[in-house]
């Protein structure tokens, strides 16, 4: 029989298999070397998403400084200057110019009340408010999240 010939074949083939180590280390390289390149990747994803986040939080203090700056700033070039001062598209930005203040810490729209009143005191203070939000899509992770800055500035 041709059966019993093939046994002790096989036999030897598994014996020479089961004692021989090569091929061994790229095995375990190939099962953490996975592992590595997922941690890897993640690792780049969220520096992307901080990465963002300080250019969100640096654009918004640009266009602190440009109010600051310039009185007679409106909240189109405002806006203008945020979105001019990073290079990432879809950022959506909203900025008030019409925060006012007294000394004493009150505030209120400008232009509905003054700083002689009865309950406040001091002398007004203009502030320009400034707000930007953006939509991170992670690259590895599903979903989105969002970044937001803001910064509020004594422009008076």
């Amino acid at each position: 029989m041709n059966m019993n010939r093939s046994f002790p074949r096989l036999r030897s083939y598994a014996q020479r298999f089961c004692h021989d180590a090569s091929g061994a280390s790229a095995i375990e390289f190939a099962m953490i070397g996975a592992f590595l390149s997922i941690v890897l990747l993640n690792i780049i994803d969220i520096g992307l998403f901080y990465y963002n986040k300080m250019e969100i939080t640096s654009a918004v203090r640009a266009g602190a400084q440009y109010a600051l700056v310039n009185e007679d700033a409106t909240g189109a070039t405002i806006t203008t200057v945020v979105e001019n001062a990073t290079n990432m598209t879809g950022i959506n930005v909203a900025v008030n110019t019409t925060l006012c203040g007294c000394s004493d810490g009150t505030t209120f729209t400008c232009g509905d009340s003054t700083c002689d009143s009865a309950t406040t005191t001091g002398r007004i203070q203009y502030y320009t408010s400034i707000d930007a939000d953006y939509t991170h899509t992670w690259i590895f992770y599903p979903g989105t999240i969002s970044i937001t800055a803001a910064t509020t500035i004594r422009t008076q």
